[in-house]
């Protein structure tokens, strides 16, 4: 409020000068820059926790650089950034905050004088270990594809000076990394949408909403009182809403936190089938600057006999100011966007992502020759398959596959056979994970995976039964509604062809074995989970 004052003050005396316009943007800078100054005083108060004191610390860093162009003090505060990460064990982050200061150095010989703890040295001097320190902190992250691109940098720097041994050693690095990106097991983190609401928060945080990439293992429940921790005044919000305007000027803080999905950009995902589950899935989730969370609701009236035909989804993506990881955890919200995902649609999204989700599991346990902790692959697979013999799939071939659903909705042909599609796809998938499964399963947790496999073979059944009448009866309306269109030959040609490759998956393929308990002719294709998915589930 002070702060306001001097600012309105200030402003009023210079109202009728002739240099109004210069001293308006210098009191503006001037005002936005104590803010800042203050925010990060009481941030970097000993009792304060680190998240609040990096903020701080990113906030101010950006004005400097952004608005009144101070290198020096941009540089100054890009180091303060980097060691609160280093305190905190954020090594990746620290990695990416280092860069920055290197983004402005050069290859070049001009001296550089001494500054903060670096000797006076040659600019390609400091370049030069400003990228090993820059590695190390990549390693200790387990973020070595951000690492490789560094090293082949430097490898291009040394062979260009007939550096070999420099040379060599930059290039056992790389292959080390690569080799650690093949054989180490790195956890997916959980993203958090966190919304600031009211005007006892500090500054950078006032009114405004980030998403942030949790730790390892963290779920939400566990982010949730981290925050609460952080933030002891603040009011949970038990609801994704939007919050007004009273909320927003209260004299309060309100916290309101949801799990939110990576969207990832589909051309920095590897396409080859032959690719590793575990490669592809650093893709989906590193480099991600969209996010998004779904809200149900019934569009018109709910269908008693089976609500999955009115449920539509309204789809909020957050697009970030910059993509996660990056030099804090968290990224502030630069702008949303809503749409409407139709009943149909949002089954087709289910069962890809439960699919998705199934073969990085599988991918984790694949090649492991011993019993350990396989819990998270016995509950993912109990859950699909349980899920799938109980309602999941059933419902969705009840709801989308009767025959009045499809004679009343023509324009969902393709979708339909889509659906059908992914869901024989997650049956391979399932099929190959329980015979992992069954290959790692302790003694004692027999009788569990024999009710798997009894239930997997039950949802086989169930796909069989509801699958084969409706592949002719989408042939059927196809034929019925192109007939007199001489054009569409190659439409009825290509039908054909899906009902005659639908008619073998499900009479050949999906047939239960004879022993319920046996998965044998599974395991043996089980070390080709990526690239032995059915060919049309694959979008051949």
């Amino acid at each position: 409020h002070c702060v306001h004052s001097l600012q309105h003050i200030l402003l009023e005396k210079i109202e009728q000068e002739t240099w109004r316009e210069t001293g308006i943007s210098f009191v503006t800078s001037v005002t936005r820059l104590v803010e800042r100054l203050l925010d990060y005083r009481d941030c970097m108060k000993g009792d304060e926790m680190e998240n609040k004191k990096i903020g701080g610390s990113v906030n101010l860093m950006n004005f400097y650089k952004s608005e009144v162009n101070k290198e020096d003090m941009y540089i100054r505060y890009i180091h303060k950034l980097c060691d609160l990460h280093l305190h905190a064990e954020d090594y990746t982050e620290a990695a990416f905050t280092l860069l920055l200061y290197w983004e402005l150095l050069q290859w070049e010989d001009r001296p550089l004088r001494d500054f903060l703890h670096y000797p006076c040295q040659s600019e390609w001097q400091r370049k030069e270990n400003l990228s090993r320190k820059i590695l190390h902190y990549f390693n200790k992250g387990k973020c070595w594809e951000y690492g490789i691109s560094l090293c082949r940098e430097l490898a291009f720097q040394y062979e260009t000076l007939y550096d070999y041994q420099s040379l060599s050693w930059i290039r056992k690095m790389e292959a080390a990394y690569y080799d650690n990106i093949i054989e180490q097991q790195r956890i997916e983190p959980e993203f958090f949408r966190m919304g600031f609401y009211g005007r006892k928060f500090p500054f950078f945080l006032r009114n405004k909403e980030f998403v942030c990439r949790g730790y390892d293992y963290e779920r939400l429940e566990d982010f949730q009182q981290r925050m609460l921790g952080e933030f002891p005044q603040a009011i949970a919000m038990q609801h994704p809403n939007q919050p007004d305007d009273t909320i927003l000027q209260s004299d309060a803080q309100y916290l309101q936190i949801y799990a939110v999905t990576p969207v990832s950009d589909i051309s920095d995902v590897p396409q080859l089938e032959r690719v590793p589950e575990r490669i592809k899935s650093f893709y989906r989730i590193n480099n991600v600057s969209r996010f998004h969370y779904d809200r149900p609701f019934h569009k018109g009236p709910k269908d008693r006999e089976n609500e999955f035909r009115s449920l539509w989804i309204e789809r909020t993506t957050l697009i970030l100011s910059r993509p996660l990881p990056g030099i804090s955890r968290w990224a502030e919200v630069e702008r949303r966007e809503v749409m409407e995902v139709s009943p149909l649609e949002n089954a087709i999204y289910v069962v890809e992502n439960k699919t998705q989700e199934l073969r990085t599991l599988i991918s984790q346990y694949q090649h492991r020759q011993h019993h350990g902790n396989i819990n998270p692959l016995s509950m993912c697979l109990n859950g699909v398959i349980d899920a799938a013999v109980n309602g999941g799939i059933a419902r969705y071939q009840e709801a989308f596959f009767d025959k009045d659903y499809i004679s009343s909705h023509p324009e969902d042909t393709e979708r339909i056979t889509h659906l059908k599609d992914l869901m024989q796809e997650q049956v391979h998938i399932l099929g190959v994970g329980l015979a992992v499964h069954e290959k790692l399963v302790h003694p004692e947790m027999r009788p569990l995976h024999k009710k798997l496999v009894d239930q997997f073979h039950m949802m086989r059944t169930g796909l069989h039964h509801v699958s084969s009448p409706t592949c002719g009866l989408v042939f059927h309306i196809s034929i019925k509604e192109k007939k007199a269109d001489t054009a569409n030959t190659f439409f009825l040609i290509k039908q054909c062809f899906l009902l005659l490759k639908n008619i073998f998956t499900i009479y050949f393929v999906l047939q239960p074995s004879p022993s319920s308990s046996s998965l044998s002719s599974i395991r043996s294709n089980s070390s080709q989970i990526i690239n032995s998915a059915p060919s049309s589930a694959r979008g051949k």
